[in-house]
């Protein structure tokens, strides 16, 4: 009889352990999406597709809320915890991550991104913050450039006749040569949100060519304020920040879409008139990743010649919403969603392809809808 107790309490014990599994597991798999069984197929409709054990898509929009860039970040910290949530490289600063993105996250956390978008295209949205010249004095100062020559290479050459051929409705085109090179760097003491007195200047910087008579810019380097302070060989405290400190050691303008778009404003006749955005020279970890992944699926193999178009893919498709969520996609994807207001409704498509040094480039056509 005793025997027979022990062995009923023993069973109790198991079963309640194998539950007890089976929840956690739920839960860890809930956190953190790159656990769960996925493919580059999966993500097809928001309402019904299933993610793992009983885990939607629905799920992880609810948790997931994107609605500024600092919520990418949260998202990008929740599917790869060890890795610091930057934004965007330098090329002359490499910046190092723990982890790389994986496609399927990318493809997931892109849907939840044009979801986003098209929310504000519908008027669901508040816009974003219209920064403008005292918020960008009081903490960035523009390098002079004058007499140098702008590092956009020969290979957008053949993408800005294709863009002059074919010019937005409204744009001047009679000065196809004109263009305006723009180095703003944050070399300031300034006021973080919490009006708190920052001493330490992040160190981060742009370099963006913008061609008003084609109606785009190129960022030829973009290194945040958030990535340069989180940067594992380069940061200006000499050691990297961990992410939870990088809000409150960022001026209020710091994100690539708010300073290329306050720059816009200064470089253009018309901002509505916004339709192309590149990248040169990408050097993002988890951009190049993503890019060569696209390319084996493609070819078989990442190391492939791919001048400009390269290869071009609809926002319709996985493939461009995995490269919407990349570091070098997230701050078009804002420009969007802040903008819709001044830009309309788009319909974006994504070219990628190698400039003339076998580097990564990528640019979004922002068409008309």
């Amino acid at each position: 009889m005793a025997t027979n107790r022990l062995t009923g309490r023993t069973v109790g014990a198991v079963i309640a352990i194998l539950i007890s599994i089976s929840l956690l597991s739920r839960h860890v798999s809930f956190l953190r999406p790159s656990l769960l069984q996925s493919s580059p197929t999966l993500l097809k409709d928001h309402s019904s597709e299933r993610l793992g054990s009983g885990l939607s898509l629905g799920h992880l929009e609810s948790a997931f809320n994107i609605k500024t860039d600092d919520d990418v970040e949260s998202i990008s910290a929740a599917l790869h915890p060890r890795t610091s949530p930057v934004i965007s490289t330098s090329a002359h600063r490499r910046v190092k991550r723990v982890g790389t993105l994986s496609y399927a996250d990318a493809v997931c956390k892109g849907r939840l991104l044009w979801a986003n978008v098209q929310s504000a295209f519908n008027g669901q949205r508040a816009p974003g913050r219209e920064f403008g010249q005292a918020e960008f004095d009081e903490a960035w100062s523009l390098m002079p450039t004058e007499g140098r020559p702008s590092p956009v290479g020969q290979h957008w050459e053949a993408a800005f006749r294709d863009f002059v051929a074919n010019p937005p409705p409204g744009l001047d085109v009679a000065d196809p040569e004109r263009r305006f090179r723009k180095f703003p760097t944050q070399s300031k003491r300034f006021f973080n949100n919490a009006g708190q007195p920052v001493n330490t200047p992040t160190e981060g910087h742009y370099d963006i060519t913008y061609v008003p008579a084609c109606a785009a810019m190129i960022a030829t380097t973009a290194l945040s304020p958030s990535a340069s302070i989180a940067d594992d060989q380069g940061s200006p405290y000499g050691h990297p920040v961990d992410a939870r400190d990088v809000p409150n050691l960022v001026p209020t303008m710091h994100r690539f879409s708010d300073l290329a778009w306050y720059l816009w404003t200064q470089a253009s006749f018309n901002r509505r008139l916004l339709r192309y955005i590149g990248h040169d020279f990408i050097l993002s970890e988890d951009s190049m990743s993503i890019m060569d992944h696209i390319a084996v699926m493609r070819f078989g193999n990442a190391d492939v010649n791919l001048p400009w178009p390269g290869l071009s893919y609809g926002i319709e498709t996985d493939e461009a919403k995995a490269l919407l969520a990349v570091p070098n996609g997230v701050g078009v994807a804002y420009i969007m969603m802040d903008r819709a207001g001044w830009l309309g409704r788009r319909q974006p498509k994504v070219h990628i392809f190698k400039n003339d040094r076998g580097k990564w480039c990528m640019l979004w056509d922002l068409a008309p809808a």
